[in-house]
């Protein structure tokens, strides 16, 4: 649980690093099911005659990338099964990680649904990969501005000002929503709140916690390998989550226990209703 003084930190400024909330090792089947399918595209594009190195010695913040490298960036189907939603089991082991239920428990009580906007991501060291100024909240319906989600950044490989850390600008979580570019991704320059820029460099099983208003970013990666991190959010399940045609599941509850997930299979299951 977090303490008062973190709580307090977290509602003020919009964000908390927590260093070492988990040891790095309850990452290792989400590292296994990642390793499978960079295994699987690998010896595709090997039987295709386009890969002639597995480079299954690579460690595995760098096979990725050599595999890239070796095929010239002509390998979007792996970059693609590697990133975004990923259903499985290694994915469910982490999103219920009791330290980090714990912590959300602290922020908003024992009814906790995982959120069904997350994403893993495989941040290339192209130097190009930025993701700029935003608020979590600008992906989703404004029906969830006012349902509290406590929103973890967790990197897989140590996250350095190097490989693209993310920035977080303290208290602008206290601006409101703040307006897009018509058409694009980037917040209105002029209405980006002022405050202080703070860079968050955190090892593997540390957390970067923010909210759904927190004005962040990602800085290019310009390491000589991939920076791999997931965002996984958790609310109240009883409230709006934005995302109104897309379940999450429930992680923990004391009035319905019986609704909480047990497997991936019943996060796969909600989506059969």
């Amino acid at each position: 649980m977090l303490t008062p003084d973190q709580v307090e930190s977290y509602e003020e400024d919009g964000f908390l690093v927590i260093e070492d909330l988990f040891d790095p090792s309850e990452l290792q089947i989400l590292y296994d099911d990642f390793d499978s399918v960079v295994d699987n595209w690998a010896n595709v594009y090997y039987e295709q005659g386009r890969l002639l190195n597995l480079f299954k010695d690579d460690p595995f913040e760098y096979r990725l990338f050599s595999i890239h490298q070796a095929l010239k960036g002509n390998c979007h189907e792996l970059l693609s099964a590697v990133s975004g939603k990923r259903k499985t089991a290694g994915m469910f082991y982490v999103m219920v990680l009791p330290q980090i239920l714990n912590v959300v428990e602290s922020i908003i009580g024992s009814e906790i649904l995982v959120h069904p906007q997350f994403n893993a991501r495989a941040k290339l060291p192209d130097g190009k990969s930025v993701v700029p100024w935003h608020q979590d909240l600008g992906y989703l319906h404004k029906n969830a501005e006012n349902t509290f989600m406590v929103n973890f950044w967790l990197p897989l490989v140590d996250a350095t000002v190097e490989n693209g850390c993310l920035e977080v600008i303290r208290g602008s979580h206290n601006y409101g929503i703040v307006p897009y570019e018509n058409g694009a991704e980037d917040l209105v320059s002029e209405s980006i709140p002022n405050g202080e820029i703070v860079c968050c460099p955190i090892r593997v099983g540390s957390v970067l916690m923010i909210q759904h208003k927190t004005v962040h970013r990602s800085t290019p990666n310009f390491s000589d390998h991939i920076r791999w991190s997931l965002d996984i959010r958790y609310s109240d399940p009883r409230l709006p989550t934005g995302r109104d045609s897309v379940p999450g599941f429930v992680a923990r509850s004391v009035e319905n226990p019986e609704l909480v997930a047990k497997s991936h299979h019943d996060w796969l299951n909600l989506f059969e209703l």
